[in-house]
C-alpha cells in the first residue's frame, strides 16, 4: 500500500514542557507523487497521528507539495520526537478526529464560531456602524474552563488596527468600526482554522495613508493555549505627534468587563516593567470641545444630536467613544473646514502638553506587577519590549502574548470604573509602534510560570526534513 516514506524529526531544544503546540511541515515531493489522501503520519512506534493537509499543489492528480499542521507535546527534558509520513499513490482509509467543532455563529458580522476545545471563539467581519459592537475581528472569547466571555456584550473586540489612521490629523478613521472586512478560508480542519482578513481602510484627511490595504492572519489550533495572528499593511510614510512614522501600525485587544469590575487587574514585562504614567490625550480632547462649545455652541449641538447624546449631558461625563467621534471625518458631525482646522490645533497642543508635563516624562521601573487601575487615568505607557502578561490578581487567569518584533510603546488600560481592559500597540497621542509584517502570539488562561510560555512562543519547535526512503516489500 505505503510505496515510501519521509523521516521527519521534531526538535524540543529548550526540553521544557510542551502540550499541544502547533507545528507546520512544509513537504516538497520529487521522486515519488502521492495521492493527496495517500498520506498517513506515524510516529515512532508506529501509531497513527493525527495531521491536517493544506495548501496544496497537484501534478496530474498527484501532490508535488503540501503544507500539513500536526500538534506536539513533549514532557520535561524530553528533545526529539521522530516522525514517519507514509505514501502511497492510491487513497488510504484514515481514522476521523472530531478536532475543532465549528458551530452556528451568535452575531449578526459572525464569520465563524470556533470551539477550539480550549476557547470559544466568534471572528467577526464588522458593520461599519461606528461603535464597539460594530468592529471587526474576535468578539467574542471565552476560555472554557472559566466561562465567562471577556467581551462583555460582545461590544469591543480584539485584534483591530487603529494606527496610523486613528489620529486625530487623519480625521480619527477607526478602521475596526468604519469598516467592513473580507474573509477567507486559508484551511479548516480539525486541527487548525486559518483565515485571511482583508480589506481597504477608509480614506481620512491625509493623503499619504490613502487607499492602504490591510491583511491579516488569524490561526486557532485543537486544544492549545495558543491563537497567531500576523500582520501586513501597505507602505506608508506620515507624521504623528510632531515626528515622522512609518510602517507602524497600532494593534488593540480591547476587554470589556462590565462597570465597576476588572477581567485583568496587574500588568508586567518579562524584564523590569518600565512605563510611563497616565494619559492626557481624552483630557486634550475634552478641552477642545468645551472650548468649541463656548465658541460655536450650535456647531456642538448638531454634533451631539448626530451622535445621540442627551443635549443635558455634559462633556466631561460622555463615553470616550463619543470624544474621538466628535473630530471624526466619517461621523460628520462639523463641516469639513471647521474638522480640518480643528484636529490640526488639537494635535499641536497635545503634542506640547503632553511632552511639556513633567510628571508624565517620569519614567518608572519596577520588579512588581502594576496596578495600572490606580495609575493616572488608568493607563500607563509601557516601554520597550516584545514580551507581557496581563493577570487578574484575584483569580489568576492570565493574558500573555510575545511579538516576534520589539514594540517601543504599548498603551494599557485597565479601568475599573468601566471595565475597559486595553493592550494596544501605541504610544502616546496615538503614534503606532508595531511594524508592519509582525506576528503576535496570544494565550489565555492559569500559567505556573509565564514567563515560561512565552518563552515556548519565542523558541517554537523546530523540524527537520530528512530525504525520502523506499519501503521495503
Amino acid at each position: 500500500m505505503f510505496e515510501y516514506f519521509i523521516p521527519v524529526d521534531v526538535y524540543n531544544l529548550e526540553k521544557k514542557e510542551r502540550i499541544n503546540e502547533p507545528v507546520k511541515i512544509d513537504l516538497h515531493f520529487d521522486i515519488f507523487l502521492p495521492n493527496e489522501y495517500g498520506i498517513n503520519l506515524n510516529d515512532e512506534n508506529d501509531n497513527q497521528i493525527p495531521f491536517q493537509i493544506f495548501n496544496t499543489i497537484k501534478k496530474n492528480d498527484k501532490l508535488v507539495f503540501a503544507s500539513i499542521y500536526i500538534i506536539c507535546s513533549f514532557l520535561p527534558n524530553q528533545k526529539k520526537k521522530s516522525f514517519k509520513f507514509l505514501l502511497s499513490k492510491e487513497p488510504i482509509k484514515t481514522n476521523n478526529l472530531e478536532g475543532i467543532k465549528k458551530c452556528q455563529t451568535k452575531l449578526e458580522d459572525g464569520f465563524v464560531n470556533l470551539d477550539t476545545g480550549k476557547y470559544i471563539i466568534e471572528l467577526c467581519k464588522g458593520t461599519a456602524k461606528g461603535h464597539g459592537g460594530s468592529k471587526w475581528g474576535i468578539r467574542h472569547f471565552e476560555h472554557k474552563e472559566q466561562g465567562i466571555n471577556l467581551i462583555k456584550d460582545n461590544n469591543n473586540a480584539f485584534g483591530g488596527v487603529y494606527g496610523p489612521f486613528f489620529t486625530v490629523e487623519n480625521g480619527l478613521i477607526n478602521p475596526p468600526a468604519h469598516m467592513i472586512m473580507n474573509i477567507n478560508v486559508i484551511t479548516e480542519g480539525p486541527l487548525a482554522c486559518v483565515y485571511k482578513m482583508h480589506g481597504i481602510i477608509p480614506d481620512g484627511l491625509r493623503n499619504e495613508l490613502k487607499n492602504k490595504k490591510l491583511e491579516i492572519y488569524w490561526s486557532f489550533f485543537h486544544n492549545s493555549d495558543w491563537f497567531i495572528r500576523s500582520y501586513y499593511l501597505d507602505d506608508y510614510v506620515t507624521h504623528i505627534d510632531g515626528k515622522e512614522c512609518k510602517n507602524k501600525m497600532t494593534v488593540g485587544d480591547e476587554i470589556e468587563s462590565g462597570k465597576n469590575n476588572l477581567q485583568l487587574d496587574q500588568y508586567c514585562h518579562y524584564e523590569d516593567t518600565t512605563y510611563r504614567g497616565g494619559d492626557l490625550y481624552a483630557e486634550i480632547l475634552l478641552k477642545k470641545i468645551n472650548e468649541i462649545k463656548d465658541r460655536n455652541p450650535k456647531l456642538v449641538m448638531n454634533a451631539m444630536k448626530k451622535l445621540n447624546i442627551d443635549p443635558n449631558e455634559d462633556p466631561s461625563s460622555w463615553h470616550w467613544d463619543n470624544y474621538w467621534r466628535m473630530f471624526c471625518l466619517v461621523e460628520q458631525t462639523m463641516p469639513l473646514e471647521d474638522l480640518t482646522r480643528e484636529v490640526k490645533e488639537i494635535g499641536l497642543d497635545a503634542n506640547e502638553t503632553v511632552w511639556a508635563n513633567e510628571d508624565h516624562c517620569t519614567i518608572i521601573k519596577t520588579k512588581k506587577p502594576v496596578d495600572v487601575n490606580a495609575e493616572k487615568q488608568q493607563t500607563i505607557f509601557a516601554i520597550n519590549t516584545n514580551k507581557t502578561c496581563e493577570t487578574n490578581s484575584e483569580n489568576s487567569y492570565s493574558f500573555v502574548r510575545y511579538s516576534n518584533n520589539n514594540i517601543a510603546r504599548l498603551q494599557i488600560v485597565q479601568r475599573k470604573a468601566s471595565g475597559w481592559v486595553n493592550w494596544g500597540t501605541n504610544g502616546e497621542n496615538e503614534y503606532p509602534e508595531l511594524p508592519s509584517g509582525s506576528t503576535i502570539y496570544s494565550a489565555y488562561g492559569k500559567f505556573y510560570n509565564w514567563k515560561n510560555e512565552v518563552d515556548k512562543m519565542e523558541e517554537r519547535l523546530s523540524i527537520k526534513i530528512n530525504q525520502i526512503l523506499k519501503i521495503n516489500s
